[in-house]
């Protein structure tokens, strides 16, 4: 908050849609000299590098994102507030089938799982503005800082790798899926006697990424993901966060 008014978020957006951008660009484009899909050392004159020819995935990944705007709603009273995820987790997955698909199109199917044993919901000390639907003067209060822990699960999400070629070393994928997450206390904020939330959430999301691959079987893999958090109604209070951004990467 600055100056008791809610905290402003263009720069986050622009942030978000740059890197979205970056991770397309090679969807869209090929690499400029055939020479950056093979390695330059260690690797036979002729032999191609199949960085898309990796049938399983194996790997870590760290994650950390925030909400673009956060507001609380319980009524008669609402305010924005900061909140901040850091996540770490673990990730196998197995190509499907052979590449499929035209043009810019074309690639393979992946079934992912996604094991977060380490999920964080940072909550800073701030001080915010308190709206009331009852149109009396919005007032000023001080937040103290909360830390939410919990694990998240999401057991199917099916994935596309865009591969235009054997031998590309940078493979963009689009994924989408949901999954559980359970938190040691109610979370998110909100509610209060008989309007509480839930420790049981689910979290259907939609991510792009790139998987650059450092040799024929590893990668870093670097992710944008887009993710709401909600309990389905399974709380007596249910405000949910509707679009968190979480940005991650890893190796496999």
């Amino acid at each position: 908050m600055k100056n008791g008014k809610p905290e402003s978020y263009p720069s986050r957006i622009i942030s978000f849609i740059a890197a979205f951008i970056v991770l397309l660009l090679p969807i869209l484009y090929e690499p400029i000299a055939s020479g950056q899909d093979e390695f330059s050392a260690g690797t036979p004159a002729g032999v191609r590098f199949q960085s898309n020819h990796r049938v399983w995935q194996l790997g870590g990944y760290v994650t950390g994102g925030f909400p673009p705007a956060y507001e609380i709603h319980s009524s008669p009273l609402h305010f924005n507030e900061t909140l901040y995820f850091f996540n770490g987790g673990l990730q196998a997955g197995r190509l499907l089938s052979s590449p499929k698909g035209p043009g810019f199109l074309r690639g393979r199917p992946e079934a992912i799982l996604e094991v977060e044993p380490l999920w964080l919901a940072y909550i800073p000390k701030q001080t915010i503005t308190v709206y009331s639907t009852l149109n009396q003067s919005p007032s000023r209060s001080t937040i103290q800082s909360l830390l939410y822990h919990g694990v998240s699960v999401t057991p199917l999400l099916p994935r596309w790798n865009f591969v235009r070629r054997d031998g590309q070393r940078m493979t963009p994928w689009l994924e989408l899926g949901s999954g559980l997450l359970w938190t040691t206390k109610n979370f998110p904020q909100g509610g209060g006697p008989g309007r509480s939330t839930n420790r049981i959430n689910f979290t259907p999301q939609v991510g792009v990424g790139e998987d650059l691959f450092t040799t024929p079987t590893q990668s870093v893999d670097v992710a944008v993901k887009a993710m709401h958090i909600s309990s389905a109604g399974l709380g007596e209070y249910n405000p949910g966060v509707n679009v968190t951004l979480q940005f991650s990467v890893g190796y496999s």
